[in-house]
């Protein structure tokens, strides 16, 4: 899986719609500046676990960024932790993605700024990568890389978003569902699903969407996509932090998607992790439907529309995780559930083999108590793939507060 999306220069053509030349089109043209008079994401907290930040950059100035210090990551095992903030380039990614979520849209040299998606939300960072440095277990971490999200759990993460991939086990996942936070995973950049924890049982993967509401080249495929989102040519900040160029890739798809579910949550604090997923499969592709959108392998249930999300009260659906399958993934339900031990937890390195039919690496699993079971075996609502018979869709009510699309006509912007 690509962890980071590739450096282009922005085109001067005469832009298609609202900002496709400048890489703002994720905003412009997606009508978040009239949802930001109702809602920011004041409120959620999303854990961003990807490589080192720079909070100092310009279009940061202003937005709740937390960096959790140390990394997860040492030049060699028992070794000291790399710094978890970074004014390098290795910090370019996580500031791209952080910048994407919770911009202040400051700007810097005169040019216009990042405006996030949800720039009202708390966003803390926690580094699982180094660049291309080796990343080892430091001294005082477990072997992989769940400490991190443990710790973002306890750090009061509503949403936990992953734009790369980490050496993570299916503990990890799991203990995030059975605690209320919603996964979201860069689904890849090769054309198929690919990286923990993006082929997990329970997690919203994700691929990428162009500004004229196409896919992206290389956005992944699989069952297991559950949705796609702006993530082609995504306006940000070059090292030394006084330019700016555009990234294409599933990880700007991630932190729109992540902003976009913040927005939502941030106006109903009360609906559960279930509720908002259910919220987010009904309003695809720029229209509300009663039930979920059909799903494909390419577009999963479709384009993700904060448009559309905000017209919805989520508290009226199913608290139910409809991406949490009965179809033997990891984690299972069992191990989300904590019904029984089952068996060992499954490493990056051991999934690989199992996620061979997706063309792709491992999964993840965990904690929690409240949890509540609803088996629809045959009604189509949770399907992704013909043979399975139905869906085990799991819940926590919160103690805490290219192709042609086949969902109709491909949303239009604005």
């Amino acid at each position: 899986m690509v962890a980071t999306g590739a450096l282009l220069v922005a085109p001067t053509a005469h832009a298609a719609v609202p900002g496709s030349d400048d890489g703002r089109w994720y905003y412009e043209a997606t009508g978040l500046a009239e949802i930001h008079q109702r809602t920011t994401g004041t409120g959620i907290t999303i854990a961003v676990l990807d490589e080192a930040v720079n909070p100092g950059v310009a279009d940061l100035a202003g937005a709740d960024v937390q960096p959790h210090e140390p990394s997860y990551c040492a030049a060699e095992p028992g070794g000291e932790a790399y710094p978890a903030t970074s004014a390098e380039p290795v910090a370019q990614h996580t500031t791209s993605i952080a910048t994407m979520i919770a911009g202040t849209d400051a700007g810097t040299g005169g040019a216009p700024g990042i405006p996030g998606v949800a720039p009202g939300a708390t966003v803390r960072t926690y580094a699982i990568r180094n660049g291309d440095q080796p990343c080892e277990t430091p001294g005082g971490q477990e072997n992989y890389q769940d400490d991190a999200i443990r710790d973002a759990i306890a750090d009061g993460a509503d949403i936990i978003a992953v734009p790369g991939a980490g050496k993570f086990t299916t503990d990890g996942v799991a203990d995030a569902l059975r605690a209320g936070v919603i996964v979201v995973a860069a689904g890849g950049n090769d054309g198929f699903l690919s990286g923990m924890p993006a082929i997990a049982n329970g997690v919203v993967t994700v691929g990428t969407v162009t500004s004229d509401a196409t896919l992206a080249e290389g956005s992944p495929v699989g069952s297991k996509l559950s949705v796609v989102a702006p993530g082609a040519r995504i306006r940000t900040l070059v090292a030394p932090w006084d330019s700016y160029g555009t990234t294409t890739g599933s990880s700007n798809a991630t932190a729109y998607t992540a902003g976009a579910l913040a927005l939502l949550w941030s106006l109903y604090p009360e609906a559960t992790d279930g509720q908002i997923l259910q919220a987010l499969i009904r309003t695809t592709g720029a229209q509300v439907t009663d039930e979920p959108a059909p799903h494909d392998t390419t577009w999963g249930y479709g384009t993700v529309s904060p448009r559309s999300l905000l017209t919805v009260d989520p508290t009226t659906y199913l608290d139910e995780n409809p991406f949490l399958l009965d179809d033997g993934t990891d984690p299972t339900v069992a191990d989300v559930l904590g019904t029984d031990e089952g068996p060992e937890p499954t490493s990056a390195a051991d999934a690989a083999d199992a996620a061979a039919d997706e063309g792709a690496p491992p999964a993840d699993a965990g904690r929690g108590t409240g949890l509540s079971v609803a088996v629809l075996v045959g009604s189509g609502i949770s399907v992704l793939v013909a043979g399975i018979a139905g869906a085990v869709l799991v819940s926590r009510r919160r103690a805490r507060r290219a192709p042609a699309s086949p969902h109709g006509e491909p949303p239009t912007y604005p």
